[in-house]
């Protein structure tokens, strides 16, 4: 240990000096000794591919060699907020004979590598449907799919047809003699618009009618639709990169690195280097962001704004001391001004230089026996959850009698499932039109005393994950194909659920006795009904119920075991999509148009893509993570760093939980308190055990996480 120099403090008129003096030996001193203290280095090295895995994103995908680039299928539409079927008046045309439909979109640029004319229609025509792009000419091809899927289709034609600015495309069918022959083509009104999202103002400038081959043409209103203006749901999509998207990080723990250990010992940062590596062609562009914080939490308040670091090919960054933060978080953000080309971003290097004055001692004296901390997996849509406080969920409980139906369960999952068979029995199926109801559960049910049932697979679905919504647990619909489903969150088991109150049914692996949800019954459906291939929507028809469906690995559970059919949900596991959000009390729209009563024309939904689940070409949003239509909810993931004492671990609790309200410990079993996102574990000699789980602000707490390790009770020592 260096001998420092003792300054004396006689006077108060002699205080400036010795003070001055004395501190800059200090710091000299200090640095010198510091100076010849070890650095320790931690990296974190990872490609592309695994950022986008576990990180966040919006309109990306991954390439064939694993990198990340922008999105390759680009949608133009103006018609989705107010698309479907209306109570208001006339919501289709029929196209046949002299009587042609047109519709003009309009592009910046028509460079594309494929383009398709997207047509949703009540009824398909007997004949072909031609179609003129911009004076030429093709014929749109019928599927050969059964009826149910006749509701939409898409044809290509050539993209060098398309040009800059308004792009006309003419739609009729010159074969059809009559109504019954012809096309019946949806429309979309401007008085359904508002309750999807949209602005009605300029709805119909760009349909337009003919009933004389094109010899003239009305714009809309449509003659029979009076005052009332509208666009043709027709679409143009294409295969081509879309300007912008966004990739960002998971959290990275600065001290911690690529370590897997369950704890990291305390660190200053010397030195930070980042390195980032991307292909960026003529045309396109990328920029990187970055933010430092002192949370592990990607939502927590401590975290800074982001600042620019730099673009283009390769970008090296470098900090010192000043970077002065634990946690980091980079941002790319891709552009392109040629749709035909994507920035591809390759990897990310950190390396991280530590060096401390005074290091903490080794902790050799704690051992890990078991644990159960698992990571949490975020959702990059920013769902919107539900407020706890809501006054219908009380007068939910009270009116439908709920608690009384609740009393003697066990496990929240046999909760749940008493809600499924109750939504199930609440009434029998019935249209839900006139005065489709919203989507929330109060007013599903005051529709019963008006019509005399609730409505179809949506509204039971939509009451069912209001009923758990009454109770804390979070749940929502899942438009599956051709069928409305609930998923739950359940805490027993720390993940969604399937629950269908239409069939009255959950599905369980029959391996795992574990309850599925949609996307453990998509690759049951792909794997039982498209073995080593993918899907062709052209020709697809959905699967259907044989003897042997039995052995496709899953079986049916519920309370009474009353099933309404076999396996439902399924046959449905081909395709699925979410609205991401279920706060309808806060928040009635945007929403889809009598959902579930036409094919489902609304753009809103982030529907799911897969390398056996091809993207359909009438909707914009798309996910291949399942971390986005699943993010974790509850759970409870523990960062532990160690200080110089060798009897304690200073933990930071991380969680995703909607309406949190606290966090829970309970040491040694000696019962459940209160604790803060920080505390200190004070450990015991000889084996310690740590239970936390977090409570939201209806008294639901989450599945526990778990430490358990021996502790070796040692002499304190310094290490200076």
């Amino acid at each position: 240990m260096k001998n420092y120099p003792i300054i004396r403090l006689m006077t108060a008129r002699g205080l400036l000096m010795p003070v001055v003096l004395g501190l800059a030996l200090c710091l000299s001193s200090a640095e010198l000794y510091a100076a010849e203290r070890p650095i320790t280095v931690v990296t974190w090295d990872t490609d592309a591919g695994e950022v986008y895995d576990n990180g966040f994103m919006h309109m990306l995908m991954k390439n064939g060699d694993g990198n990340v680039i922008l999105f390759d299928m680009d949608l133009v539409e103006n018609d989705s907020p107010g698309a479907g079927d209306s109570e208001k008046g006339i919501d289709r045309d029929v196209i046949w004979g002299q009587i042609k439909a047109r519709k003009v979109l309009t592009i910046d640029d028509p460079r594309a590598r494929g383009a398709y004319l997207v047509v949703y229609n009540h009824d398909q025509g007997d004949y072909p449907l031609t179609i003129d792009v911009n004076g030429k000419k093709t014929t749109m091809k019928t599927w050969k799919v059964s009826s149910y899927y006749q509701n939409y289709l898409w044809g290509e034609f050539p993209a060098e047809w398309l040009k800059k600015g308004e792009n006309v495309f003419t739609i009729f069918c010159p074969e059809a003699k009559s109504e019954k022959e012809g096309w019946v083509l949806y429309l979309s009104r401007a008085d359904e618009f508002e309750r999807g999202g949209g602005d009605p103002a300029d709805v119909g400038k760009t349909s337009f009618k003919s009933i004389d081959s094109g010899e003239t043409w009305k714009e809309s209103p449509f003659g029979p639709l009076g005052e009332t203006h509208a666009e043709y749901s027709v679409r143009l999509s294409m295969d081509r990169h879309v300007h912008e998207g966004w990739l960002a990080t998971p959290v990275i723990d600065l001290w911690r690195g690529e370590s897997e250990d369950f704890f990291v010992t305390q660190h200053t940062i010397r030195k930070l280097e980042i390195g980032l590596s991307a292909d960026v062609p003529d045309g396109a562009r990328i920029e990187y962001y970055m933010r430092r914080g002192t949370s592990p939490d990607p939502y927590s308040d401590k975290w800074e704004d982001y600042v620019f670091i730099g673009e283009g090919r390769n970008v090296d960054f470098s900090a010192g001391r000043e970077f002065n933060r634990r946690y980091l978080q980079l941002r790319a953000v891709f552009s392109t001004e040629n749709p035909l080309v994507s920035p591809v971003f390759k990897s990310v290097s950190i390396r991280v230089e530590h060096q401390e004055s005074y290091p903490v001692p080794e902790h050799k004296n704690i051992r890990i026996v078991d644990m159960y901390n698992p990571s949490i997996e975020y959702s990059s849509l920013g769902w919107e959850w539900e407020r706890w406080d809501r006054p219908e969920f009380k007068e939910l409980r009270e009116r439908e009698n709920l608690d009384e139906l609740l009393a003697g369960a066990q496990t929240q999952f046999e909760k749940q499932v008493r809600l499924l068979e109750y939504a199930s029995e609440r009434w029998n199926w019935t249209q839900p039109q006139p005065e489709y109801p919203e989507w929330d559960a109060l007013s599903i049910v005051e529709r019963i005393n008006k019509a005399g049932g609730g409505g179809m697979c949506i509204q039971h679905n939509n009451f069912l994950a209001g009923l758990c919504m009454a109770y804390g647990w979070q749940a929502r619909l899942a438009n599956i194909d051709g069928h409305e489903i609930c998923e739950v969150w359940n805490d027993d088991h720390a993940k969604w659920i399937y629950i269908d109150a239409s069939y009255n049914h959950y599905l369980w692996d029959e391996e795992t006795i574990e309850p599925m949800n949609m996307m453990d019954i998509h690759w049951k459906y792909l794997d039982y009904f498209f073995p080593g291939k993918s899907i062709d929507w052209t020709t697809y028809a959905r699967g259907r119920f044989d003897p042997h469906t039995e052995d496709a690995g899953l079986k049916r559970g519920s309370l009474s075991h009353h099933y309404r059919a076999t396996l439902g949900g399924f046959f449905n596991g081909a395709f699925f999509r979410y609205v991401p959000r279920n706060n309808f009390y806060e928040k009635k729209y945007p929403r889809p148009l009598s959902h579930g009563n036409s094919l489902w024309p609304w753009n809103g939904y982030i529907n799911w893509y897969d390398e056996r689940t091809p993207r359909r070409r009438h909707y914009t949003w798309y996910t291949d993570r399942k971390r986005d239509l699943y993010p974790d909810l509850n759970t409870v993931h523990i960062h532990a760093t160690a200080g110089p004492p060798k009897d304690r671990l200073y933990l930071e609790f991380e969680t995703y939980t909607p309406n949190f309200c606290h966090f829970e410990v309970n040491t040694n079993n000696t019962g459940w308190r209160n604790a803060p996102a920080n505390w200190t574990w004070i450990l015991r000699s000889g084996r310690n055990t740590l239970e936390v789980r977090s409570v939201s602000k209806m008294g639901v707490t989450g599945k526990l996480s778990t430490v358990e390790l021996n502790f070796a009770d040692v002499q304190y020592e310094k290490s200076f």
